[in-house]
């Protein structure tokens, strides 16, 4: 294969591997960033088995919520993040997002607390 055909299939995988990484990271919610809230739903909690010993990516905490979140310009999402304990039904939580690493932290907040769009869309 000559060099400019070797570049050329290079450079398509190289294109096909960020645009599949883009899309699964997109799926995955590994894009956000910023504040969002959510209202705990205990319906939506699973909890997180054991890998017997493969590394789990999605979360080491013992309870997995998988809950509709909202930022404060009304943009909707769904977002999973984990917990070290059961959460307080109808709790509001503000949940704060990096890039790659997902939920880096969360804290209950009050109704008074919430932007406007945010209080009317979790109504």
């Amino acid at each position: 294969m000559s060099k400019g055909k070797a570049a050329v299939v290079t450079a398509i995988v190289i294109v096909g591997l960020t645009a599949a990484l883009l899309f699964v990271a997109s799926a995955t919610n590994l894009l956000l960033t910023g504040d969002y809230y959510v209202k705990i739903d205990n319906a939506h909690i699973s909890k997180n088995e054991s890998s017997g010993g493969v590394v789990n990516f999605r979360s080491d905490e013992p309870y997995l919520y998988k809950l509709e979140a909202v930022n404060a310009a009304g943009d909707k999402t769904e977002i999973e993040f984990g917990a070290y304990r059961e959460l307080r039904q109808d709790a509001l939580l503000k949940l704060e997002l990096q890039p790659i690493r997902g939920v880096v932290g969360w804290s209950e907040i009050s109704e008074d607390a919430l932007p406007a769009k945010v209080a009317e869309a979790l109504g």
